[in-house]
């Protein structure tokens, strides 16, 4: 559709302000939800999301809470136009449910609600809400289910069925939805709340038709597709052409840890990018794997935050620029039967992750760079647990009280306990509130030293917390969840490194409750004594006994540049807040400390230089040439652009083109990748910057005490630094012999190279 057809019927004035007006509709339907939701996991934590969709059932605009569920309710609205229009069919005032994957559900705790609204016989939009379910029945409390091989061994599957009709909700399928799950009251309860939230979008929506008439709304809607497809085909022309890679790995499937990869490709041209997944691993058995919508919503959610900022999020005038290959019964892409239920914290996150870094490092390479992020934390850190309160009363509960930091960006270190990417309005739940509603104590909750990832800027650092049962009759059942807990998942840039992995420590026999009772607080893991601590796999299933205290460590984000560029005055503010340690402090980022007349940590600047030049030394002396080989081209546009050298720049006689890339590296000439610190040639332009570096293996535990519960057989971290000043250029997480990933290749793009005096 021409961006003209609909600027030519609707005035831009009247445009912009439905615009406006639409979206405030789709954030007050969100926030009537949230309000009137009895779970924390809705109203503390926040984990739905909203949307307003054309007739067609394309994405108008949505909300600003989980955008992993961006494409969720789009999927839903297409399957019940194809199950149901001339089946039984719809009307105003009818609404239907669905949890099931395969018809546009995250994963089975995803109830979406999705409502046609009409005005007389004319389907003017849907409206709806997707929002998490403390349970919804199958094998584990909370419903993630830990030990099936497929879908049979978890919640059951609700495919999109007719909940309300003719605005009166039909009992007998509010029964089939609510009467499997442990929280059935509360469930019935955050239906009632979908409930009030597209009444309300309902009536606003028939609001505007009255003020401004039916086709206004009609057109508006289009030009709001199209303002958003003009909005970013502009922003992609202006960024230049080329491929980047990016790899990332799901630890544990829920009965065995061996690691999963996802592999990317993204390539750009023009105004179009093409997400290419080709060469991830077929789906597991277990419950990590995602659909083919998770995978779109994974995708949509890296591209909204970094490319769509400062426009409307808009997603069916997004999705015409994007191209998308994956291969069928792939770990994000499953096929039925695959067990989905952790799809959320696996599958899509990491398919979120690995579309981020790509888009950072393209973004890295234009008049963009401020933009760009290394990765946040891997995934949230989770708990369910089922049990009785003293008094015999049963309880069910999904903790979302502890987050993880965001990635370093170009000029600032990522935030400290950011959260999660792709969740502008999410939070951290308040322990009280789950004090209040379940048998626990927190012990305490705050950042956690060394958790993010080391570099001139820092990624943010995620949170450490202890929990222990409180007036509870007997053990808890307790599960827990997350990936990144066998390898450092939240990748660094230019020299930055990897955040540290997700820990959860099970301190058996603990004696936090005799210190309770001595009127002491215990402040750490090392302050507890206990009969054993017991590190907790990605994903298990476990008793969570009256005297056992639950340490849950969060992963930050990954770092940006090189540590050693680091400004000593950060690190002593650093060490001074906690947050990273005094042996970081000087082994990574070459900082030396001695304290003043009051006792205060101080910069000695001359050892500060001597430690750096030692630890530049160091890199040098136990790093070596790449071999040849070594670097392995992932995709058929990497291939393809490795045989062609980039096309000739616009040049000016007596100097060469320069486009820096990040900290690392700058293109010359379109000809040559050279160090940014040295200036000395470290390739040619056809090559990958990592063959000509030098590159060597170090453990995780360098980086992170906590890594020391994460060494896995098998998973190596690499450095890579340039033979001339050791600057650090790359660093990557890979499996014990994989080759190098070769992940970035520029074309020129006329207007996106800076031309600098060389």
């Amino acid at each position: 559709m021409a961006a003209s057809n609909a600027a030519a019927k609707i005035d831009p004035i009247t445009l912009e302000v439905l615009r406006n007006r639409l979206a405030m509709i789709n954030d007050e339907q969100g926030r009537i939800a949230s309000q009137l939701s009895g779970s924390p996991v809705v109203y503390e934590a926040k984990d739905f999301n909203s949307a307003l969709l054309t007739p067609e059932g394309d994405g108008l605009f949505v909300g600003i809470y989980v955008t992993r569920l961006s494409l969720c309710l789009n999927a839903v609205a297409k399957a019940v136009m194809t199950s149901f229009k001339d089946n039984i069919g719809y009307q105003d005032g009818d609404a239907f449910v669905t949890n099931d994957p395969w018809a546009g559900a995250a994963h089975m705790n995803d109830i979406l609600m999705l409502a046609p609204i009409y005005h007389g016989d004319t389907l003017v939009c849907w409206t709806g809400l997707a929002m998490h379910e403390v349970d919804v029945g199958g094998p584990n409390p909370g419903s993630f289910t830990v030990g099936t091989p497929d879908v049979y061994g978890e919640a059951p599957l609700i495919p999109p069925i007719k909940f309300i009709e003719r605005g009166k909700i039909r009992n007998d399928v509010e029964a089939l939805v609510i009467r499997n799950s442990r929280t059935s009251r509360l469930n019935g309860l955050n239906m009632r709340a979908r409930i009030a939230a597209i009444d309300r979008t309902r009536q606003r929506i028939k609001e505007v038709i009255a003020e401004y008439g039916l086709d206004t709304l009609m057109q508006a809607q289009r030009g709001i597709l199209e303002l958003a497809q003009a909005s970013l085909a502009r922003r992609l022309r202006s960024l230049p052409d080329g491929a980047w890679a990016s790899e990332g790995f799901i630890d544990h499937d829920g009965n065995q840890n061996r690691l999963y990869r996802i592999r990317l490709e993204m390539s750009k041209r023009g105004e179009r990018l093409k997400f290419d997944f080709t060469g991830t691993d077929a789906q597991a058995p277990g419950a990590i794997n995602c659909t083919r919508v998770g995978l779109e919503s994974g995708i949509l959610s890296a591209i909204l935050p970094m490319l769509c900022y400062d426009m409307p999020w808009s997603t069916g005038g997004i999705l015409p620029l994007l191209d998308i290959v994956s291969e069928e019964g792939t770990i994000n892409n499953a096929l039925h039967p695959a067990a989905v239920s952790m799809a959320t914290v696996s599958g899509i996150f990491a398919t979120s992750h690995v579309a981020s870094g790509t888009i950072a490092k393209m973004l890295a390479c234009s008049e963009l760079k401020d933009e760009i992020q290394a990765n946040w934390a891997p995934a949230w850190q989770g708990m369910t647990m089922a049990g009785h309160h003293e008094d015999g009363k049963p309880f069910t509960a999904v903790l979302l009280d502890e987050t993880g930091g965001a990635g370093a960006r170009s000029w600032k270190d990522g935030i400290d306990a950011g959260g999660l990417p792709g969740t502008p309005a999410m939070a951290i739940a308040n322990c009280e509130a789950y004090e209040k509603e379940h048998p626990i104590l927190y012990v305490y909750r705050r950042q956690a030293a060394d958790t993010g990832g080391h570099g001139m800027y820092r990624g943010g650092v995620g949170t450490e917390g202890m929990i222990v049962p409180h007036r509870t009759r007997g053990p808890i059942d307790l599960t827990v969840l997350t990936h990144g807990a066998s390898q450092p998942e939240a990748q660094g840039l230019y020299g930055g490194m990897p955040s540290s992995v997700q820990v959860r420590l099970m301190l058996r026999g603990s004696d936090v409750k005799r210190q309770f009772a001595a009127r002491n607080i215990p402040e750490s893991p090392d302050a507890v004594s206990s009969a054993s601590v017991e590190p907790l796999a990605a994903k298990q299933r476990t008793l969570f006994q009256p005297d056992d205290a639950a340490v849950v460590v969060c992963a930050g984000g990954g770092g940006y540049g090189d540590p050693l560029l680091r400004d000593p005055a950060l690190v002593r503010r650093d060490l001074e807040t906690r947050l990273v340690s005094a042996g970081v402090a000087r082994d990574i980022y070459g900082v030396a400390l001695v304290a003043d007349s009051d006792g205060a940590p101080a910069i000695d600047a001359a050892a500060t230089e001597m430690l750096r030049k030692q630890i530049r030394e160091r890199r040098l002396a136990e790093s070596r040439p790449v071999p040849a080989g070594a670097v392995g081209a992932t995709g058929s546009e990497m291939r393809r652009r490795r045989r062609s050298p980039p096309a000739a720049g616009t040049g000016h006689p007596g100097r060469e083109d320069k486009r820096d890339i990040g900290v690392a590296l700058s293109l010359l000439g379109n000809a040559r990748y050279v160090c940014q610190k040295c200036a000395r040639t470290i390739c040619n332009a056809d090559q990958d910057p990592k063959s000509g570096a030098l590159m060597r293996e170090v453990r995780m535990d360098t980086y992170s005490r906590w890594n020391r519960y994460g060494l896995m057989d098998g998973v190596v971290v690499r450095e890579f630094c340039c033979p001339g000043c050791a600057h650090l250029l790359a660093v990557e997480v890979r499996k014990k012999g994989d080759p190098v990933l070769y992940d970035t290749r520029l074309e020129t793009a006329p207007g996106a190279v800076q031309s600098k005096a060389a």
